[in-house]
């Protein structure tokens, strides 16, 4: 029946030409050549006049050798790949039986027909096969009716199948399937029709109309591609439009016919020519590549997927997805031409552009803990701009010492260069410790000492993280709570001036202050080895939970005092010390002010009226301080300490008052 499409449309067609696409060769050499269907790497094509069934790998270069799969099959016409079987119809009775429609497993060396239908025979003019799920249709080009349009049979029944009709009333070449509704050609006339499947008796519907001998049908997204038999040339159109245009993807063609679509790949049989033909309407899609010489390059990503990556340096990586680049492999640094091959032999080129990474050497540097961190030098074993990584290394290449602690530490320095590669060297780096860290290197604080009565002096920030014990000697102090065991010291000096001073650890500006503020201290006299304590303290006031140490020292002039300062707990961070000359000038009686302390005798609490104390002191009837609170309010609480007789010392900015006291 193919024979019978000779004639032409003798009117205009309206079509938009739409950008052109490149026709390539795949086969050449056939007889009539018809049903075209990719199964793997394999395209198999009818040759509607040899009576055979050929196939051509399309991994060979083009245009590839065909090669004969089944002989002896009067004018085969549409070819279907389901598992291991080619499914084919012909306009004849297959060899041995009286239908059109058979298979071959094609895993099978000498391949046995098996008929498919029981019903199907020359006079139904058998075409195309399309499969939706467990049915398949069979289009029919006959125009006796009954004979012809389409059928369908159901695979999941045994073989062989009998065919009943879907559609009855027209001749039927090319189909295509798009949800529920079936594309069909109007054999030798001029529409593309289609019925909802999903009814009992679908009533065509035309589509579009005006075409030259439309044929082959395929679908790529909302579009279907036409092969216009008589017109030469493949056209299509989006059925999304209520009424589509066609436009021209393809001219000049010999007597286009049936197609195949791969998803890339567009195919079709130019039956006067002589051979099959393809355009490509995915092409592959690979960017240039960049990498560095110093490390193996995963290629994956080109679109679509399933390609093969060739070139130097290039291995597979066996999970059918990757593959390796390694540029010592492809030669070292330079531009190389890669390749990117679908199944079908669809391919594209590409580059790859291998960069010479930077070079870094080994480096070390040695340090002292200072403060604040400080930043590090560029090393000389590679370019400069780097960053640092490791023990102690804060954002924007600055080293903390302390943060480190003391010892040898283990750095990189890591550079990226404008092309985005990256060397990293290793070096050492070596934290020693600082001169205060031990008694006989204690810091020297007597710029805080000799200030106006009441006027705090105020140190930098200090920092006993990473401080240790090792050089300490052995001593302990005995009002740390629960004789905590010193573990992060830092030792100060200061040479006594007669003066009376409390000092005391504040926050100032710390911003990693240490916890809770929870230090202790220890002053003594003499000298390292032979330490005298004279004053120690753990809170300032503990009942409030005030953690700082707070300690009031009377100085002897010209005595030399060496002051310990701890974290309780083994604590560490930041904090400052306040050290304030609190000797008065003159002592004034509270019953010649209008300061007034009550209940007088207490019990325990007592109130302070008309007074904003910065510190008082609590001494018994032997001088000895027993308690001591900054800032106090309107209260003091006495209830933890004996009945008896105590002194009240009030400093009130630069004034200082007394007061008796009896606790019952």
């Amino acid at each position: 029946m193919r024979n019978s499409i000779t004639f032409l449309m003798a009117f205009c067609l309206l079509t938009f030409v739409a950008h052109t696409q490149t026709v390539e060769t795949v086969a050449t050499g056939l007889s009539a050549p018809l049903g075209l269907v990719r199964s793997g790497t394999n395209l198999y094509v009818s040759e509607y006049n040899s009576t055979e069934i050929s196939k051509t790998d399309l991994t060979q270069p083009l245009p590839a050798p065909v090669t004969a799969v089944l002989q002896g099959i009067q004018s085969p016409t549409g070819l279907l790949v389901i598992g291991d079987y080619l499914y084919f119809c012909a306009e004849g009775v297959l060899p041995g039986g009286t239908t059109s429609v058979g298979r071959i497993n094609l895993t099978s060396m000498n391949p046995v027909i098996e008929a498919v239908t029981t019903n199907v025979d020359p006079t139904y003019g058998a075409q195309v096969l399309l499969r939706n799920g467990d049915d398949l249709y069979i289009s029919a080009a006959n125009g006796n009716a009954g004979h012809q349009g389409i059928h369908k049979i159901n695979l999941a029944a045994s073989l062989p199948w009998t065919a009943v009709p879907v559609l009855s009333t027209e001749p039927v070449s090319g189909m295509n399937l798009k949800g529920n509704e079936l594309y069909f050609s109007y054999y030798g006339g001029n529409t593309v029709k289609k019925i909802n499947i999903s009814q009992t008796n679908p009533v065509p519907v035309t589509v579009i109309s005006g075409l030259a001998g439309p044929d082959g049908l395929t679908f790529n997204g909302n579009f279907l591609y036409i092969s216009e038999f008589d017109a030469g040339k493949i056209s299509r159109i989006d059925v999304t439009q209520d009424n589509p245009v066609a436009e021209t993807v393809a001219s000049g063609l010999d007597g286009p016919s049936l197609t195949a679509f791969d998803g890339t790949a567009f195919y079709f049989a130019e039956y006067i020519a002589g051979r099959v033909s393809r355009i490509v309407l995915n092409q592959p899609v690979l960017s240039p590549i960049s990498t560095c010489d110093n490390m193996t390059a995963t290629l994956g990503g080109a679109s679509p997927g399933s390609g093969i990556y060739s070139g130097p340096g290039i291995t597979d990586d066996g999970n059918g997805e990757t593959f390796t680049f390694n540029p010592a492999q492809a030669g070292g640094p330079g531009v190389y031409a890669i390749t990117y091959t679908l199944p079908n032999g669809v391919s594209t080129s590409s580059t790859i552009t291998v960069n010479a990474a930077p070079v870094i050497g080994v480096f070390g540097f040695l340090t002292v803990v200072t403060f604040p961190a400080s930043p590090l030098p560029d090393p000389d074993a590679g370019p400069a701009g780097g960053v640092y990584a490791g023990s102690g290394v804060l954002p924007g290449n600055i080293f903390d010492a302390a943060l480190a602690g003391v010892g040898v530490h283990l750095i990189t320095y890591t550079y990226t260069d404008g092309n985005g590669c990256s060397a990293t060297g290793t070096g050492t780096i070596q934290v020693l410790p600082p001169s205060d860290d031990a008694c006989a290197g204690a810091t020297d604080i007597n710029n805080l000492l000799g200030g106006a009565p009441n006027a705090p002096q105020v140190s930098t920030l200090q920092n006993n993280t990473a401080y240790s014990v090792a050089n300490d000697p052995d001593i302990i102090s005995s009002c740390f709570y629960q004789n905590d065991p010193l573990q992060h010291t830092i030792w100060y000096s200061f040479t006594g001036d007669g003066n009376t001073y409390r000092i005391r650890s504040v926050q100032c500006n710390a911003t990693n202050y240490i916890q809770t503020g929870d230090t202790q201290v220890a002053i003594f006299s003499g000298n390292c080895d032979n330490l005298a304590q004279v004053a120690c303290n753990d809170d300032e006031d503990g009942s409030t939970n005030i953690l700082n140490f707070s300690v009031n020292i009377p100085t002897q002039a010209g005595q030399t005092y060496r002051m310990l300062v701890d974290g309780y707990g083994g604590l560490q961070g930041e904090f400052c010390l306040e050290v304030t000359n609190v000797t008065p000038s003159a002592v004034t009686e509270i019953e010649q002010t209008n300061i007034r302390i009550s209940p007088n005798p207490t019990t325990g609490m007592l109130r302070l009226a008309n007074v904003d104390a910065d510190l008082l002191q609590v001494f018994d009837v032997a001088g000895r301080m027993v308690l001591t609170q900054s800032r106090p309010g309107a209260t003091l609480d006495l209830t933890n300490i004996p009945a008896g007789t105590y002194f009240l010392k009030i400093m009130e900015k630069n004034e200082v008052y007394s007061a008796r006291v009896v606790k019952e």
